[in-house]
């Protein structure tokens, strides 16, 4: 699946030629420097309607686009007022898309015979040849979070990615609406959203037959504090009071076997993606994993 052609009108109708030929230079959509907020207006709108294309690509983002999801949040807080550099980096984005415009999202399996790629309706939904095991098949739950990366506010950017059959499902980019204190506190908010998500969605996929009740969801978590407080029990709630109720939430589940935890380096900590600017390789090999090149 992807959003070739919605992406090239948009792209057309936003950037000039020079851009559009610029654009195919550009492989990150945000630049590794933080956009300054401004207190008025300084880009008429007859100019550049600023609401309008941030609007467009918070649509490409939510649809099949987790990739730009970090970069559209940033755009979309400098909605008020907007001024030359968040114009340019509007267009960065837009012209990210325009580059990458054949990535789409892939759900696979391994399938062998000669009618592999031939579309069959079968029970349930679920396929006879879906290996369990296969960890491409596999819900897998990516959670992790930034710390106090927003330069003006200092609150933390959570990001949330779930995967199923090797493409993402569902994905979240959220600035958080309190200080997190300490990085461990800004982790136990992302695997708060990431369980409240993923158990949600694992009782969907329970009801039509892809998953059974008695499977665990497996956390990706690359936070070993966060970790340790979640498996550790009533004695770390002392020392987490400002967040207690959301561990004491978090422990609930693992003892109830809901969830289970597993730690993440965070070179592979695919969630990265969705809380801050990374640079070009760390961003493509990320992305990599969780989009492919579709051919229309």
């Amino acid at each position: 699946m992807s959003m070739e052609l919605a992406i090239t009108k948009l792209a057309e109708s936003v950037l000039d030629e020079f851009e559009l030929t610029k654009a195919m230079s550009v492989v990150t959509p945000m630049l590794l420097t933080p956009l300054q907020r401004q207190k008025e207006r300084t880009v008429a709108k007859d100019f550049f309607d600023y609401l309008s294309v941030v609007g467009s690509l918070l649509h490409i983002s939510n649809c099949l686009r987790p990739d730009i999801s970090y970069a559209v949040g940033v755009l979309a807080r400098h909605a008020p007022a907007p001024g030359p550099s968040h114009v340019k980096a509007c267009k960065r984005v837009v012209a990210y898309l325009y580059n990458t415009r054949c990535l789409g999202i892939v759900f696979k399996r391994d399938i062998q015979g000669e009618e592999a790629n031939v579309p069959k309706l079968f029970e349930k939904g679920r396929h006879p040849l879906t290996n369990e095991s296969d960890p491409t098949n596999n819900f897998r739950v990516f959670a992790d979070s930034d710390f106090a990366g927003d330069l003006e506010t200092r609150r933390s950017t959570s990001g949330v990615v779930i995967l199923l059959n090797g493409g993402p499902i569902a994905w979240s980019s959220q600035l958080g609406k309190a200080v997190a204190t300490s990085t461990c506190e800004a982790e136990i908010n992302a695997a708060t959203q990431a369980c409240k998500d993923a158990v949600h969605l694992h009782g969907i996929l329970c009801d039509i037959g892809v998953r059974e009740h008695s499977r665990t969801v497996q956390i990706e978590e690359d936070n070993s504090a966060a970790k340790a407080q979640v498996e550790g029990g009533i004695r770390f709630i002392r020392n987490a009071k400002h967040y207690g109720l959301k561990l004491a939430f978090l422990q609930e589940l693992t003892v109830d076997k809901v969830v289970s935890w597993n730690y993440c380096p965070s070179e592979n900590q695919i969630a990265d993606l969705l809380t801050k600017s990374l640079d070009q390789e760390k961003f493509e090999r990320f992305v990599r994993q969780i989009l492919y090149h579709v051919v229309t």
